[in-house]
């Protein structure tokens, strides 16, 4: 009997501090204007993927700033397999089907201006093998 599980390295990969390669960090820092309130320059942030199971997953992050913020998923070749904008909004949450994709390494990369924050991770394709005696 043979069984394919399609099992994603997501967990791993992208929440780990071995995502983080080459990837921009979001810039926060703070002032007090002389109206007395406090700013921020911070444009994206709390930036995070969450496996859903099933090959499902949930991008979120915070846009304080509510910038235009262009979010894209990239196969290996950086080829673009999902974009949109958003902007207006401080929160983005989105869930993400992802079961059409065949294995390999892909990226979800968020973009606001001159900040780009980006989460590798890759698909893997495994076979299970069981075995079952049989009865006389």
């Amino acid at each position: 009997m043979k069984k394919l599980a399609l099992v994603l390295g997501l967990a791993a990969t992208i929440v780990s501090a071995t995502a983080t390669q080459g990837m921009a960090q979001a810039k926060a820092a703070s002032g007090t204007p002389a109206s007395g309130k406090t700013t921020s320059t911070a444009t994206v942030t709390n930036l995070s993927v969450q496996d859903m199971g099933s090959l499902r997953f949930k991008l979120a992050f915070e846009n304080p700033l509510r910038q235009k913020t262009k979010i894209y998923l990239l196969d290996k070749e950086s080829n673009v397999l999902f974009d949109e904008y958003t902007f207006g909004n401080t929160q983005y949450v989105r869930a993400f089907n992802l079961s059409n994709l065949t294995d390999g390494e892909y990226s979800f990369v968020v973009e606001t201006g001159k900040e780009k924050l980006k989460k590798d991770f890759a698909i893997t394709t495994k076979t299970l093998r069981g075995v079952s005696l049989a009865s006389n």
